[in-house]
């Protein structure tokens, strides 16, 4: 089993999910072999809540990390479920929030977060791109032996700043420039952000193109990695599973070129697309998110586990609507938490600091320009969900106590993390 996660990476600039560039051929190319969901959601525009709970199957309160920065030991994840009933696991990680020690090593006999290149804008932040993402999943492939193999394999692009090789990027829409403001801080808020800087170009397309640029970088590793399974004879035997951790703002509600502040649609509106063999293909418009991969793939490999998990069998038939959540704090938003909740197109995010809630009919109105809290009209609708929403924050599936405060970072790794906005 393959589980495949690009980060930050918009839906809605994919071929598939109907993007008029031609940013994706791999991707497209599996998706037409696949399942397609058009409507999943990740549950935090942030790495590491999103990958908690990728990997666990429960909301990023109920595994601790919203709170605690790091993924407790407590929480059994995916690998570790497969690793007990003899999976060999391993991951190829090339973010450097989730390197070796935060908690999501957990499981895996390979854990390899090797990172030898640098950022663009912030030199001394490692990462690894995806040609050598793909090249040490490759040899990983070759080297599995005859026991089952899960393989996680977590590409940093098209995460900014943007900086793909220049082949990859095109001019796509000529026309007037449309310049932006430089913002002083780390924040998207109003223009581009320092770390996003390229330069003194200030132009929205420039940037735009750039990312779609880092698509396609992506895109062709992506497929350089298909085709190896192929070679390997173990494509068409192996659960493949493609999804991002998160969005990118492309200037909506005045916000560019940046995630981890709100909780619209565009930064957290990912990718899921499954393929196995010829067992399901096709597209499916319903509601989805993270939380139901692990009780989804433990189903389609006949384990059974007792854990409470949040999400469902996608598989199952069970078609009623279900809340859909995700959830975030951030140092530009007070450090306070936020949560919201969807039920049928309609969306409540809700602030437990001083930012304003917000309530949005996503199907008349996907780019949440209508505020309907206060029409009267939605009172009812507005008071369920945020009493499912209070009720939630309250539920808590693992119950896990945290007897110890995670270790303090080291100055270093206090400015690398300031460097990518996650403290101040």
């Amino acid at each position: 089993m393959i589980l495949i996660i690009a980060d930050t990476l918009r839906a809605d600039h994919l071929g598939c999910y109907g993007y008029g560039s031609d940013t994706s051929p791999n991707i497209d190319r599996f998706a037409k072999e696949g399942l397609l969901f058009e409507r999943c959601l990740s549950h935090a525009p942030d790495t590491r809540l999103s990958c908690a709970a990728l990997l666990s199957g429960f909301l990023p309160h109920e595994t601790s990390i919203l709170d605690q920065g790091e993924l407790p030991e407590a929480v059994r994840t995916l690998p570790e479920l497969l690793h007990a009933r003899g999976y060999a696991t391993a991951a190829v990680i090339s973010n450097y929030v989730l390197r070796n020690g935060q908690g999501y090593e957990q499981g895996f006999e390979i854990f390899d977060d090797t990172m030898e290149q640098r950022e663009r804008v912030r030199q001394r932040w490692p990462e690894r791109i995806a040609e050598q993402t793909t090249d040490r999943a490759i040899e990983l492939l070759e080297a599995s032996g005859d026991r089952p193999l899960f393989l996680w394999v977590h590409y940093q692009d098209p995460h900014g700043p943007y900086a793909p090789p220049p082949d990859f990027v095109r001019r796509e829409a000529p026309g007037p420039r449309r310049p932006l403001g430089f913002s002083a801080t780390l924040s998207g808020q109003g223009g581009i952000p320092a770390y996003q800087r390229l330069s003194a170009i200030s132009d929205w397309r420039f940037y735009v193109d750039h990312y779609n640029g880092e698509i396609r970088y992506l895109d062709h590793h992506f497929g350089r990695l298909i085709r190896a399974l192929q070679r390997l004879g173990v494509y068409d035997d192996s659960i493949v599973v493609f999804t991002s951790d998160h969005g990118e703002a492309m200037g909506e509600h005045d916000y560019y070129f940046a995630h981890g502040e709100y909780l619209y649609q565009h930064q957290i509106h990912v990718p899921l697309i499954m393929r196995w063999g010829s067992r399901f293909s096709g597209r499916r418009a319903d509601y989805v998110q993270h939380v139901d991969l692990v009780p989804t793939l433990l189903s389609l490999l006949d384990i059974e586990d007792d854990a409470p998990f949040r999400g469902v069998d996608l598989f199952s038939g069970k078609g009623a609507p279900r809340d859909i959540v995700s959830q975030m704090r951030s140092p530009f938003a007070g450090d306070t938490p936020e949560i919201s909740i969807m039920r049928d197109g309609l969306k409540l995010i809700h602030s437990l600091g001083e930012r304003g809630d917000a309530l949005y009919d996503v199907t008349v109105d996907p780019d949440e320009q209508r505020n309907l809290l206060l029409h009267e009209e939605y009172r009812e609708k507005r008071d369920a969900l945020m009493s499912r929403i209070l009720s939630i924050w309250d539920e808590d599936r693992l119950g896990i106590e945290v007897l110890e405060p995670p270790d303090k970072p080291t100055p270093e790794e206090l400015e690398r993390l300031r460097s990518l906005g996650y403290v101040q």
